[in-house]
């Protein structure tokens, strides 16, 4: 097959665009021809790099794909107005770049959000007389408007109607859980369009090691409980710095945040404010290097917040946290995601309102009264067998194939 994926974000940039790079990857190698249209990075600090400034349009080669990048306004996550416009630039400047690219495809493959990825997928579908195959890694606008990203208006009615015609008019439409699916299913798309192909986790994750990051950091002789991703609008970690403040007189425990986001200077000045030396922000890190944070870790965490879009999230920090084959304390009731990590060995989940749950979690896992190795060799396991790139990638190529005919 001769595929176009169509996706706003895209290696170099960091987060959940790695499942599509994966899968990308993993159809290249399996014989078919994949094509990327794309923005220049700049995400999620806004700053581009040297190689891409200052163009309209660039075409690069990447372990065999295609990429076609256009010109985007750079915005941090910390602008989201900034961002919007970043959104309705890229529609247009992709739309014009498209032109650059010869030939028919079989399949156009767009990943939202942004909105304006779905669009440009359906528009390019009818001009290159091509089958239009939707992917939905968050529900916009209403996953926005419940963590508070976007407020409910006009704009957003009219995103809502854009998008309930892209679902109507999508060949199949893929979500990455279950929950993303059910939701799908009960606004009447149905069963034989629709399709579950979670995000997985590469070997790049699953065979890693520490690669001495706990000595490059003086983290040798510390129990380290360990954040890693954006600080934004969906995640509340309040709650960890709290634990933290609680465990304070406890010298063993350290706290770490790998990452950037929009939240990341109201946390460190709450850090600040308390006066606490048990945390460490390290900022943003090359991606080669989070698996060896990962596994330096002794317990990682992660805290969402408590809104009902929430039930049907999983993060995909879920698989690369299994991979490092640590405990994982989760704060949240999300159906999903706990349902998830019950399914893989074992929950230990605490309110997100309550730090003093999880400072006892900590505690518990310290002192060996909670078996975290075990747990930890449960996840590893889990997420090997039935969640790597490979196996979902296979899912992924038959569901094109089928599209195909």
């Amino acid at each position: 097959m001769r595929i176009l994926f169509v996706t706003q974000h895209f290696p170099p940039e960091r987060g959940a665009v790695r499942r599509l790079y994966q899968f990308a990857e993993f159809f290249k190698e399996n014989g078919h021809d994949v094509t990327i249209l794309t923005a220049m990075p700049n995400y999620p600090d806004g700053i581009v790099p040297e190689e891409y400034r200052g163009k309209f349009y660039h075409r690069e080669v990447r372990n065999g794909l295609d990429i076609h990048r256009s010109y985007v306004l750079p915005a941090s996550n910390t602008q989201p107005k900034k961002r919007m416009l970043g959104f309705l630039t890229f529609l247009c400047t992709t739309l014009i770049n498209s032109f650059r690219i010869k030939g028919k495809f079989d399949v156009i493959l767009a990943s939202s959000p942004p909105v304006t990825s779905a669009v440009i997928g359906y528009i390019l579908s009818k001009i290159r007389r091509s089958k239009f195959v939707l992917e939905i890694r968050d529900l916009q606008p209403e996953m926005g408007e419940q963590y508070g990203s976007l407020k409910k208006s006009l704009f957003t009615r009219m995103i809502r109607r854009v998008m309930d015609f892209l679902y109507k008019r999508a060949w199949k439409v893929v979500s990455v859980t279950e929950g993303l699916t059910d939701w799908m299913r009960d606004k009447g798309i149905p069963d034989n369009r629709l399709c579950t192909i979670k995000s997985g986790v590469g070997s790049d994750f699953i065979d890693s090691h520490s690669n001495g990051i706990r000595k490059k950091y003086g983290w040798e002789d510390k129990y380290l409980i360990l954040f890693c991703g954006t600080m934004g609008a969906v995640r509340t970690l309040e709650p960890i710095i709290e634990s933290a403040r609680l465990l304070a007189d406890n010298k063993q425990y350290h706290f770490v945040f790998v990452g950037d986001g929009q939240k990341k200077d109201t946390y460190e000045a709450l850090v600040k404010q308390y006066n606490l030396t048990n945390i460490s922000f390290v900022g943003l890190q090359p991606l080669q290097q989070i698996p060896y944070f990962l596994h330096a870790g002794d317990l990682l965490v992660d805290c969402l917040k408590d809104v009902p879009f929430a039930q049907s999230v999983l993060p995909v920090k879920m698989y690369e946290y299994m991979a490092a084959g640590k405990p994982i304390a989760f704060g949240s009731a999300a159906k999903e995601a706990t349902r998830f990590l019950d399914q893989a060995g074992g929950l230990l989940s605490f309110p997100a309102h309550n730090p003093d749950k999880l400072a006892d979690l900590i505690k518990r896992l310290y002192n060996r009264e909670i078996d975290g190795i075990e747990l930890g060799r449960k996840y590893h396991a889990y997420v090997r067998e039935h969640h790597s790139t490979t196996k979902w990638g296979k899912r992924y190529l038959d569901l094109l194939s089928e599209v195909d005919k």
